[in-house]
């Protein structure tokens, strides 16, 4: 993926012998990127649990704050061995108690994921869309929507019936996701709940033990929920 100034308002990408690059005026450099697998999958995390300063504070404090919140370790180990594969920086981690967080300051890669990817800073609620550049890709879009459904969905078995499922407060991004799953094969199904503040939940679910060993093969997740899909998995097996 080139990145070059037309992609970005008010700042300017400089690479130094095709190697890094850096915004003009900056020390700060980052590889050169390329949308792969891992970066795709870095989105998908991201789009899920994660966030970023709103513009205003990065602007008022310079704190260009990148982050996940997360209970499953082993998702947050993923989020930051992704962050030091892709752009070379070393987050920082904390146990807040009964979650984990993981964050790292960085404008070029803030300014990257919002205007180029069109991360939303601040609130996502009816702010979140699925990149266009993953939707290009089924192999992007599967690893998106690996990191995706780790970080913001579930895996459920009531009384023996699996399914595994996303919710969003933003319609449109579940009915993108479940656009994508039709397209990759599967047969979601969506739902709108009621919250006691009078807003709407809108959710998708992928029913049945087909649908969930499909999921199994096509995308899978990563960290805690992966351990418990494979557990399912195996306990369905012929014997």
């Amino acid at each position: 993926m080139k990145l070059d100034s037309k992609h970005l308002t008010g700042i300017e990408i400089k690479s130094t012998f095709n190697r890094y690059i850096y915004l003009k005026g900056s020390s700060h450099r980052i590889p050169k990127l390329i949308l792969n697998n891992d970066f795709a999958l870095f989105l998908g995390l991201l789009w899920g649990d994660g966030w970023v300063n709103t513009r205003e504070k990065a602007l008022v404090k310079g704190n260009w704050r990148i982050g996940l919140v997360e209970d499953d370790k082993s998702i947050i180990d993923v989020f930051s061995n992704l962050t030091q594969l892709i752009f070379n920086i070393k987050p920082h981690l904390y146990f807040r108690g009964t979650y984990y967080e993981v964050y790292f300051n960085s404008r070029i890669v803030y300014e990257i994921l919002s205007q180029i990817f069109k991360f939303p800073d601040g609130d996502k609620i009816n702010r979140l869309k699925i990149p266009r550049q993953i939707k290009n890709s089924n192999i992007l879009l599967i690893s998106f929507l690996q990191g995706l459904f780790s970080t913001d969905g579930k895996f459920v078995i009531d009384r023996g019936y699996p399914r595994i499922g996303v919710d969003s407060a933003t319609k449109s991004f579940v009915e993108e996701i479940a656009s994508i799953l039709k397209q990759l094969g599967f047969n979601p199904r969506k739902y709108v709940w009621s919250r006691k503040n009078g807003s709407k939940l809108y959710g998708l679910y992928l029913n049945g033990k087909n649908q969930v060993k499909l999921f199994a093969q096509k995308i899978n997740f990563v960290g805690h929920k992966s351990k418990l899909l494979e557990k399912y998995i195996k306990s369905i097996a012929p014997k």
